[in-house]
């Protein structure tokens, strides 16, 4: 395991923002699905890693995840990008991976003021069902999954990592959404679930300012699928306003019974399934508030309730006149949340 600490802060006795990076599961299953030889060390099922990815693709245990990389194996595009992740992290240093993280470094200042602390680990994987994760109940480790960056450069992958590292310094500021439980009534549950809601698209949207950059660079053989569902969700974007409003009445009226409920509802607008055009709304309201307030609005409003987040949003938008604006209908619903 490789462990790079970086320090976002000037002054040695400010705060300090470290990270590591661990590539040892995407070293060994790269090695793997490149040979073809799955006899992986005694100690594999055993990690924290291999136990993530369990977890994260629903997986009945370690023996199934295995089957799954021997799936892979059948994949040719899978197999090249595992043989050339596995020439780089058998050099010295990780070969160009070794800027990573000075790269990380760089877009993370931008957004993160440099008296903010913490110490938070990045896990390189291989082989999951997204680019990158992360979990509740560990809140300073994220999932980075290699298999998908074989053709990005440092500055492409370094987004990636930078949006799943904001996710894990947004857990030390925002407030922890209280969900439903079946004693809630009605009128109580709905604007909980409405409250997970806005608060899911404060988290994306604001780090979607990592990785929507992309957008207004010339497409490269990683980013320009990205780009394309990038520039489709703009050219929607009114509409894409009009479903994520639909959804919060839908939290209003008709409040789902559990989290596997709510998470279909969600799943509308926050999977790539359907483009993740929560991801674009999140992202045009976060850059809106940074043309009027700078990009050191974004951390102070991660401190608030997440309603103000839309509320910002929409002060501007009425002002600037060209943007797409919620209902007041909606707009009075959101202001009566806690």
């Amino acid at each position: 395991m490789l462990i790079l600490l970086v320090l976002l802060s000037p002054n040695a006795h400010a705060g300090q923002l470290r990270f590591g990076f661990d590539f040892e599961n995407t070293r060994i299953v790269s090695a793997a699905i490149s040979t073809g030889d799955f006899d992986l060390p005694a100690t594999f099922c055993t990690t924290a890693d291999a136990k993530a990815l369990i977890r994260k693709m629903r997986l009945k245990d370690c023996e199934a995840l295995i089957g799954r990389y021997k799936i892979l194996r059948d994949r040719p595009q899978v197999v090249d990008a595992a043989k050339a992740l596995s020439i780089e992290l058998s050099k010295p240093g990780y070969g160009k991976y070794a800027p990573l993280a000075a790269e990380v470094a760089r877009q993370l200042r931008e957004y993160v003021p440099a008296d903010f602390h913490a110490q938070l680990n990045v896990h390189f994987i291989f082989g999951s069902l997204s680019d990158g994760f992360a979990f509740g109940d560990t809140p300073d480790d994220v999932y980075v999954d290699m298999k998908g960056f074989s053709a990005a450069n440092t500055q492409e992958l370094a987004e990636t990592v930078a949006h799943e590292l904001f996710h894990a310094i947004q857990n030390h500021v925002m407030r922890h959404e209280a969900l439903p439980t079946a004693a809630d009534a009605k009128n109580v549950a709905g604007p909980l679930w409405l409250n997970q809601l806005l608060d899911q698209l404060v988290r994306e949207g604001t780090a979607e300012l990592f990785t929507h950059p992309i957008a207004d660079r010339a497409p490269t053989i990683y980013s320009a699928p990205k780009k394309l569902v990038i520039e489709r969700n703009a050219k929607r974007i009114g509409g894409i306003r009009t479903t994520f409003e639909s959804l919060g009445w839908r939290m209003l009226a008709a409040p789902p019974a559990d989290e596997a409920a709510y998470d279909q509802i969600y799943g509308v607008m926050f999977y790539t399934d359907f483009d993740e055009t929560a991801y674009e709304l999140g992202w045009l309201m976060a850059s809106t508030i940074i043309r009027q307030d700078g990009k050191g609005a974004i951390f102070d409003l991660l401190k608030q309730p997440p309603k103000q987040f839309l509320l910002r949003y929409q002060t501007f938008a009425q002002k600037q006149g060209k943007l797409p604006l919620f209902s007041p209908d909606f707009i009075q619903q959101v202001e009566l949340l806690p």
